[in-house]
């Protein structure tokens, strides 16, 4: 089983601050030209890393169906291929790559900041890759019009984590809880019978991604910060839910007040402090597995519990793309490219097992040999949680250009919640006010 980690939940601020560095960025080494509408040259891939590797796999047995064909997949950086992405856009596409490796959190922002950049791959005859993906997951890479804008290439199904032994020790049978409701009793329990916290949470906000929690529990019931035509849904009834659930379990005292980021993530990883749960993409089940061997047989992995009785018990927890800017000159190699490693099994294969990135693809999904038991999970399959994640109807995640504003008085908001006692409606009606006046977005009327 490989997982990496997503690449996209850590990065929320970098779009906004890279638009301001258009002027400073370095020429790429783009690919060449081929005659109109023909599989030839050479093009370029821009993408980082392991999701990179994943992609150099597919090119020797891509290049065997179109012989003489050159792909040079260049690793930039994560977060810095998001400043050369918006650099280049925002000069009109010079620069840029044929194929371009976008985050979910992004794809909103360069859409809307620069129309027209990014092709529609359905004139390369993707559109028909639809019913192959997650619709949630399809969709969020798509325009309102139902431009395909992007392929899924990495798709994060949220992982929800628990400690087998600290729910032994409490008596509690894990499989018994269905909603948010039923664990934060089990919470209780816990608390009382081993000290254990049930979750952490960075209760001041010092990092970013601090309104992950709050982001699962809403997608949960089919909402956002924004609905699909872009209007503000952070204030509604399933964001207040969500901000209410989060008050109610630091009023019971079951949440460990943990500042964010990796180091204390990967403490909370090794039991270097109890905790009985722990929510975040699927990558981490892999992380997991790597950072903390000792504690092999003590995690476990489930679908999250549902907010409401028979509610969804999946969502999609970031994700990337693959898409092709406009100003490519070799867009027919790079459709093709892009299309024999996120559309075909063969191609698909290649690429997951070269980079570990968890895939939407269908058929792969399906295959009989993708998912194995884990003997670090007691037998576990892992990938058949996620796969069944993947499986339930989840919304459209609309991430737009605003996310980081929105995501900031979000976060703002559950700090006087938390810290101060404020209440939840109250707070969110002044997070989406904020973001309304700031950004000139509608409020969405329930």
């Amino acid at each position: 089983m490989k997982f990496s980690r997503s690449t996209t939940a850590l990065m929320a601020f970098v779009g906004i601050a890279a638009l301001s560095l258009t002027a400073c960025s370095p020429a790429a080494d783009t690919g060449s030209d081929s005659p109109q509408g023909e599989i030839g040259g050479k093009i370029t891939v821009w993408s980082w890393n392991a999701p990179g590797e994943g992609l150099k796999a597919a090119i020797p047995a891509f290049q065997k169906l179109h012989p003489g064909v050159e792909v040079d997949v260049q690793d930039v950086g994560n977060p810095a291929i998001w400043d050369k992405i918006t650099t280049g856009m925002a000069a009109g596409g010079a620069g840029l790559a044929d194929v371009l490796n976008i985050g979910i959190d992004y794809m909103g922002n360069y859409v809307e900041k620069f129309p027209g950049q990014l092709v529609d791959l359905r004139d390369h005859g993707m559109g028909d890759l639809a019913d192959e993906f997650p619709a949630g997951a399809w969709k969020s890479g798509s325009g309102a019009d139902g431009a395909v804008y992007g392929i899924p290439y990495e798709v994060n199904a949220t992982g929800f984590f628990y400690r087998t032994d600290l729910f032994e020790e409490a008596g509690i049978d894990f499989e018994q809880i269905k909603t948010w409701d039923d664990l934060l009793a089990a919470g209780v329990t816990i608390k009382e019978k081993t000290g254990a916290d049930l979750y952490t949470q960075d209760k001041a906000a010092t990092v970013a991604d601090s309104g992950g929690l709050w982001q699962l529990q809403t997608a949960l019931q089919g909402s956002f910060y924004f609905d699909e035509n872009g209007e503000i849904t952070m204030s509604g009834k399933e964001g207040v839910r969500s901000l209410e659930l989060i008050k109610e379990a630091n009023d019971l005292g079951i949440v460990g007040d943990v500042p964010g980021g990796w180091d204390a993530l990967m403490a909370t990883v090794r039991g270097e402090r109890d905790v009985a749960t722990l929510s975040a993409g699927g990558w981490l089940a892999g992380v997991i597995e790597n950072e903390a061997p000792d504690m092999a047989g003590k995690w476990a992995v489930a679908q999250p519990p549902a907010v409401t009785p028979g509610g969804l018990t999946a969502a999609v927890n970031g994700g990337t793309y693959l898409s092709i800017p406009t100003s490519s000159k070799n867009q027919a190699t790079a459709a093709a490219f892009v299309e024999f490693a996120l559309g075909t099994l063969e191609g698909q294969k290649l690429v997951y097992d070269g980079g570990g990135m968890f895939p939407g693809y269908k058929p792969l999904l399906e295959s009989p040999d993708f998912s194995a038991p884990s003997e670090y999970y007691n037998g576990q399959r892992v990938n058949d949680i996620f796969i069944a994640e993947l499986a339930q109807k989840t919304p459209a995640i609309n991430y737009t250009s605003d996310y980081a504003r929105a995501l900031k008085a979000y976060t703002d908001a559950q700090s006087k919640v938390l810290l101060e006692g404020a209440d939840p409606q109250e707070a969110l009606d002044t997070a989406a006010e904020q973001v309304a006046s700031q950004t000139g977005r509608k409020i969405a009327k329930d």
